[in-house]
């Protein structure tokens, strides 16, 4: 991506912060294979922009995409992270989706995953997905969907 529409998208989330009258700034962009941009945020008020399990960190993403498709034309799809927490959360529910597939295929019955937003459960379905012992499928209905790990 482009140095110019790199800056463009800090300056964007940076004010976004300021109007929020958060403390933090945007520390690094990082292109993601696939997956669009990795907005790096660091702030000492890491608790208020993630909320309680990451709520308002999913707001906040949501609200900068909107803001950045308005004013980049072709902007890449974003992903915000705040003091590396969705790094954190996503390698410990790969830890957890891949003991739970283990206990799967050990003791032959489902297992499932607490309810995950819809990033969360594509990165699990794509961990697990080249396993010929297991199969994974989402169930439930809006924030109470899941993954549940089946034996083959």
């Amino acid at each position: 991506m482009e140095p110019a529409k790199q800056e463009k998208i800090k300056e964007i989330i940076n004010g976004l912060l300021a109007a929020m009258d958060v403390g933090g700034q945007v520390a690094d962009l990082e292109e993601t294979q696939g997956e669009g941009l990795l907005v790096k945020i660091e702030s000492p008020e890491a608790g208020y922009l993630i909320g309680r399990g990451g709520e308002n960190l999913l707001a906040l993403q949501q609200l900068s995409r909107a803001l950045v498709n308005k004013k980049i034309a072709d902007a890449p799809r974003l992903a915000l992270d705040v003091n590396n927490y969705q790094q954190s959360r996503l390698e410990a529910l790969k830890e957890m989706a891949q003991g739970l597939a283990q206990e799967a295929v050990t003791q032959k019955i489902p297992r499932w995953l607490p309810p995950m937003n819809a990033y969360e459960r594509r990165v699990v379905h794509l961990l697990l997905v080249d396993r010929p012992d297991i199969k994974t499928e989402s169930e439930g209905e809006g924030e109470a969907r899941r993954i549940k790990i089946i034996p083959a």
